[in-house]
């Protein structure tokens, strides 16, 4: 059926000679406007919820502040804190189990002989 449509449009034009050529041309400019504009507006819509997005977070986050709880910035360096003190609290395991291998394992004290050996 579209086939069959489009056939008897580019009939019709074909048939409209220059005027054809010329609405057809600006069929494609139109187009092409169209879809720049409608590229522009969804961009521009996109940056605009990423601005509120922005905007809420900052909101709550002030919220939060003034009520004493812990924002999600705050929370982050948290985790980076911890995440440091357990990369250093391995590192010391690692350097105090090497200590303990170099010295070398406690030699147990040497036991005294029992009457009855000796006899």
């Amino acid at each position: 059926m579209a086939d069959t449509a489009r056939a008897y449009f580019d009939t019709v034009f074909s048939l409209a000679g220059e005027p054809g050529r010329r609405a057809r041309d600006f069929a494609g400019k139109v187009r092409e406007d169209l879809r720049g504009g409608a590229e522009q507006v969804r961009s521009h819509g996109s940056r605009t919820v990423t601005d509120i997005g922005r905007l809420v977070r900052a909101e709550v986050d002030a919220g939060l502040s003034r009520l004493g709880l812990a924002t999600q910035s705050d929370l982050d360096d948290l985790n980076l804190r911890l995440e440091h003190t357990e990369d250093e609290l391995r590192e010391l395991r690692l350097r105090l189990e090497t200590e303990h291998a170099a010295v070398g394992p406690a030699e147990p004290a040497a036991e005294a002989p029992n009457d009855e050996e000796q006899a």
